[in-house]
């Protein structure tokens, strides 16, 4: 099992890409935590758009961490976010993010 790699700008998504690509692992990318409190859902989902459009070959999670706010966490899911995580568990959040084809995730 891959540990979590934390990433907070393309910088880092992308050196951890690289690197999983050259070794062939399926890493698991995780931002700060709250980071959809300060980073926002647009700038985490287009982080998110373009790891997949530059590493299609290479199978990694990004975990978009949503503290205890479900507006944040919903504003992730509307903004096209896969996999979120928050403080506790939230079953109304979860439930939206299932309709929407996302996962309520918890954090590695």
């Amino acid at each position: 099992m891959n540990s979590a790699i934390l990433v907070r700008d393309w910088r880092e998504t992308e050196a951890a890409l690289k690197a999983a690509r050259e070794a062939g692992t399926t890493p698991t990318l995780v931002t700060p935590e709250n980071a959809a409190s300060f980073y926002g859902a647009g700038y985490l989902a287009a982080l998110q758009d373009k790891a997949q459009a530059e590493f299609p070959d290479v199978a990694f999670r990004l975990i978009v961490d949503c503290g205890d706010a479900p507006g944040h966490a919903l504003a992730c899911l509307r903004a096209g976010v896969k996999l979120i995580s928050m403080r506790a568990p939230n079953e109304k959040v979860a439930d939206i993010a299932r309709q929407m084809g996302a996962e309520l995730v918890r954090r590695p």
